[in-house]
């Protein structure tokens, strides 16, 4: 048994080494997390101009920002009523390539 255990674990290292893909230094490798989505500029632009265009909101969606990455659009402001609020978060949900909403529109204190 002596004999054989030098022998498997050369054996071990040779195969892993060969299997073995190159690692970037400086990444994190993790079985359970997926890289970072890039921003998306022009979701984000569609979406700006989506709620500019819709006259329902009259211009309530001047005091958003909106960012997107990988299909996830979050909207950050402030809107005069709980409606408005809806109703902006409803229109980037119509663009298409939109597949998730952050709503953080917060509504003036009272």
């Amino acid at each position: 048994m002596s004999r054989s255990f030098p022998v498997i674990a050369l054996a071990l290292f040779v195969a892993g080494a060969a299997t073995s893909s190159t690692i970037v230094p400086g990444t994190i490798v993790s079985a359970y997390s997926k890289p970072a989505a890039p921003q998306s500029d022009e979701m984000a632009n569609k979406v700006k101009e989506a709620l500019k265009a819709d006259a329902s909101l009259n211009g309530a969606a001047d005091a958003v920002t909106v960012t997107a990455a990988g299909g996830v659009v979050t909207l950050e402001g402030t809107a005069p009523t709980p409606q408005v609020r809806a109703k902006i978060g409803e229109a980037a949900l119509k663009v298409q390539g939109v597949e998730k909403l952050v709503n953080k529109i917060k509504l003036p204190k009272n």
